[in-house]
């Protein structure tokens, strides 16, 4: 729960003579924010403060400064991660375009000597020049088709009219992952996604590149991704006559405008779905405008929205409930919400496309919806086709 008490955070910024934000260092990022097509670059270098708290700063930050999210399911959260947590980093790093921004935060009172000690640490680490061979472990595909069948029949006994069902696929290197590896190749091959890193307690991390925006306020406006319906690059024809998919889709944007009702005095979606193309995959998405009434954060707007139907289900109770009895492993923060809130915007993405890494093992998550329509097999090859990314940006396959 982010507290916004009284603390009060003061800062110091510089232009930096270092290069690339992924290489900055020399201690391992404690978050990453990136969105190449919104002009989005940011990382982070250890703690200042959690929870929340007021900052005064001399520099304009494109997002932040806390950083953060919080799990798919409170009560299931992962060992070495919060159920929710909010950090300010000690400092900040930027890219406008142009030049490379570091900005270092202390309590208030900090003196200015002791801020730009801290710029003054910052040091590059060199780049991972060669990764060593990263191996794909054996999946149980009959169980998770199994999970599928058990939830078609869930479906036809009237419980719910939508499932996500997840599964959850290991990958280990004979060598540390390189994080920022990672991160360079979502960057690259997701320019139009929230590639993201989030630090756990344990020295784990939350990494992903997701496609979907759980909502963005700029003051009272606020933006909400309806993302649904997913089908091979290439196949939009297919995927736009697809009466499974597009009945998919529709239940996640019904479930949006319901949702923001009771926290906004307009609501506003176009009648019909895009494309939204990714490197890999399509989806069908619609965009959700909305007008906060006053005094609604966009955070609280944020927890009512998640989980949507397009990680978690409809009904929102029934389908959770299921999850937690046949899904048998801890989401953890995948399909949960990670983000940026600064004093005016806050931005909040679905942790999806992700992994929990920790050392040289990582553990994959994805997820597919399932109506009335679908079946075990087709599940699966969806699954698969989601994996792709970050099962390639881990180089699983390579070396």
């Amino acid at each position: 729960m982010l507290d916004r008490g009284a603390t009060t955070y003061v800062s110091a910024s510089r232009i930096a003579s270092h290069g690339a934000l992924l290489r900055l260092g020399p201690e391992p990022l404690s978050v990453a924010w990136v969105n190449p097509s919104r002009r989005t670059w940011v990382v982070g270098l250890g703690v200042c403060g959690e929870g929340g708290g007021e900052v005064r700063q001399d520099v304009e930050l494109p997002a932040g400064p806390w950083f953060g999210g919080w799990a798919f399911d409170a009560s299931r959260a992962w060992p070495g991660f919060d159920a929710e947590r909010w950090v300010l980093p000690e400092v900040l790093a930027f890219w406008d375009g142009a030049r490379t921004h570091l900005v270092a935060y202390g309590r208030e009172g900090t003196p200015r000597a002791v801020l730009e000690a801290r710029l003054d640490r910052v040091t590059e680490v060199e780049p991972v020049v060669e990764r060593g061979r990263v191996t794909r472990q054996a999946d149980d595909r009959q169980a998770y088709e199994g999970l599928v069948a058990r939830g078609l029949e869930y479906l036809r006994s009237g419980g719910c009219s939508k499932l996500v069902l997840a599964r959850a696929l290991a990958v280990k290197g004979d060598a540390p992952l390189s994080e920022r590896a990672v991160l360079k190749a979502l960057e690259a091959r997701n320019p139009t996604c929230w590639t993201f890193l989030v630090r756990g307690r344990d020295g784990s991390a939350f990494i992903g590149a997701s496609p979907e925006l759980l909502c963005e306020a700029d003051g009272g406006n606020l933006t909400v991704d309806a993302l649904a319906g997913t089908a091979a690059l290439g196949d939009d024809a297919a995927l736009e006559r697809s009466e499974k998919d597009r009945r998919e889709h529709q239940a996640v944007v019904d479930d949006v405008r319901a949702r923001l009702d009771a926290f906004a005095t307009r609501i506003e979606a176009p009648p019909r779905p895009v494309i939204k193309r990714l490197s890999t995959l399509v989806h069908l998405h619609t965009p959700v405008s909305a007008r906060l009434r006053g005094g609604v954060s966009a955070l609280a707007a944020a927890r009512a929205l998640h989980p949507t139907p397009a990680v978690a289900g409809a009904p929102r109770e029934r389908a959770l409930a299921f999850l937690a009895q046949h899904e048998a492993f801890s989401r953890g923060w995948y399909a949960g919400a990670v983000g940026a809130m600064g004093p005016a915007r806050a931005t909040f993405a679905v942790g999806l496309r992700s992994a929990h890494v920790k050392g040289a093992t990582a553990r994959l998550f994805v997820g597919a919806g399932v109506v009335e329509g679908s079946t075990p097999e087709g599940e699966w090859l969806e699954t698969e086709r989601k994996a792709s990314t970050m099962l390639a940006a881990l180089g699983v396959g390579h070396g």
